[in-house]
């Protein structure tokens, strides 16, 4: 079982601990990304309060997870696609 690491930081307004599996490298670089992201929306939207900027940032997170999970998903399928072709000849060469 691996070690779980605290991790401390400031976002918008409020102090936060993480549990979490990663290094504080790793974090802090999660940290970096998350303030970065969270600064641009506040720019479009300045007077969102820094409830409304943590749920936008959160919806636009999740909304590039999905895309690049399906994204992911269509390159897995050709991939599978491209496998099968390649034994389908193979198998076809190996026939004659």
């Amino acid at each position: 079982m691996s070690s779980l690491n605290r991790y401390k930081f400031t976002f918008g307004n409020k102090s936060l601990t993480l549990t979490t599996n990663h290094d504080n490298l790793f974090m802090e670089e999660v940290e970096r990304v998350a303030k970065e992201k969270y600064e641009a929306i506040k720019e479009q939207m300045p007077a969102a309060d820094d409830e409304t900027l943590a749920i936008l940032l959160a919806i636009n997170s999740l909304s590039t997870q999905l895309s690049r999970e399906i994204e992911f998903d269509d390159k897995e399928k050709e991939l599978e696609d491209f496998r099968r072709k390649a034994l389908d000849g193979l198998v076809g060469r190996s026939s004659n």
